[in-house]
């Protein structure tokens, strides 16, 4: 994790440790305000509690057959805390969508940037064009990290754009139809 943005500060927290407790006020001052977010039946509000050192946000016990989360949380919540800051307890995220472009995600990437002035094609992908610079030289998690968020980001941009939306919906047809063709006029095995 640190690899990815090593500015970012990282805390491995369980909410039954009460040394994160201290950990976490060292990382957030007083006056500031923070927020706790993530998926549903994660501990969120487990951990406030732990923050207060009593029980004031509602939870449940993990489900016995497959010991995941519940969700608990329905609304958000302003909760000053003793340490001196302000926590928002949110109820869980159901989908993350991303809210950049591709010269955003591009510009977060500063790594592969740095390597694609190597790559023999100036409009190189770096997926398999021969001569890619950043392929050889970059963590290959990284790297799939990278696509996999400008692939989001191209859809997102699809979504926004009416006529990219529209043709996505046409082409999308076109294969559908061809598919359909293709099942029907398929050999019949005996």
């Amino acid at each position: 994790m640190r690899g990815l943005s090593p500015q970012t500060p990282v805390l491995l927290w369980s909410a039954f440790d009460r040394g994160g407790v201290d950990a976490l006020g060292g990382l957030i001052g007083r006056g500031q305000t923070s927020a706790l977010i993530g998926s549903s039946g994660v501990g969120k509000s487990t951990m406030v509690n732990r923050l207060l050192d009593r029980e004031l946000m509602a939870t449940q016990p993990v489900r016995e057959d497959d010991s995941r989360g519940r969700h608990t949380t329905t609304r958000r919540q302003l909760i000053p805390l003793p340490q001196g800051w302000v926590l928002i307890d949110m109820p869980g995220l159901r989908e993350v969508q991303l809210w950049a472009d591709e010269a955003a995600v591009t510009s977060t990437f500063t790594d592969v940037e740095a390597l694609a002035g190597g790559c023999r094609f100036r409009d190189c992908t770096h997926t398999a064009e021969p001569g890619c610079a950043v392929r050889g030289a970059m963590d290959p998690e990284r790297l799939s990290q990278f696509h996999q968020l400008r692939r989001e980001a191209a859809y997102v941009e699809t979504q926004e754009d009416i006529s990219a939306r529209l043709a996505r919906k046409q082409r999308n047809k076109v294969l559908h139809r061809n598919l359909r063709r293709m099942y029907r006029e398929r050999p019949k095995l005996k």
